[in-house]
């Protein structure tokens, strides 16, 4: 009995260094906790495609922060959750009453895929909700209504990208993202960002 133990615990200690030899050091370099700050192009839209016509709350630029944490699953690809919350510029008047973009916030799961030494292909899908804010005075039928409100919906988000490190712990990304967030005043409000971050990993 002795003797296996040991010959078990040498087996364990000899394996060690080879399971890590198997691991891509482009994946480990981008596993772990990371935290990013992103700035973005945005449009917020309903398409009713069925009626033809498009309600357009406008375009805007954007800013916001993410953090995530990515694990490797094999020796290319890593999977983790990630938050990320924003504010954009995105808002449309009419006389004095106003409706804008009141922040967003999205939390999912991202796949990252490794290419090369140091670049990374990533997909995410999660859930997210759209805040809008409905703010100035609004006549109707000889009276005045004064509105100072926020109405939010959520939905899908999706996005594609690619990150590039460019040390042992910063790195860039690009990427491109699509949400619907539903039921807001009655709208299905479409969101489509294209956007560069910057960010660190620890």
């Amino acid at each position: 009995m002795k003797n296996l133990l040991i010959a078990a615990a040498l087996g364990a200690v000899v394996a060690t260094p080879a399971y890590a030899q198997d691991l891509n050091p482009a994946a480990e370099d981008k596993a772990g906790a990371r935290i990013e700050g992103r700035v973005f192009w945005e449009r917020i839209n309903d398409p009713e495609e069925d009626i033809g016509i498009n309600y357009e709350l406008g375009s805007g630029v954007g800013f916001g922060g993410e953090i995530g944490y990515d694990i490797p699953v094999s020796e290319t690809v890593l999977v983790g959750p990630y938050a990320q919350y924003s504010a954009s510029t995105v808002e449309t008047c009419e006389l004095h009453l106003c409706v804008s973009s009141g922040g967003y916030w999205a939390a999912g799961l991202q796949v990252g895929f490794i290419t090369g030494q140091s670049g990374m292909v990533y997909g995410k899908l999660g859930y997210g909700q759209q805040t809008v804010d409905l703010v100035g005075p609004f006549e109707f039928e000889g009276e005045t209504f004064n509105f100072d409100e926020s109405e939010s919906g959520g939905g899908y988000k999706f996005a594609l990208g690619y990150d590039h490190s460019f040390s042992e712990n910063i790195y860039g990304r690009i990427d491109l993202s699509v949400s619907e967030s539903y039921d807001i005043y009655d709208f299905d409000f479409q969101r489509t960002t294209i956007g560069i971050g910057i960010g660190a990993r620890f």
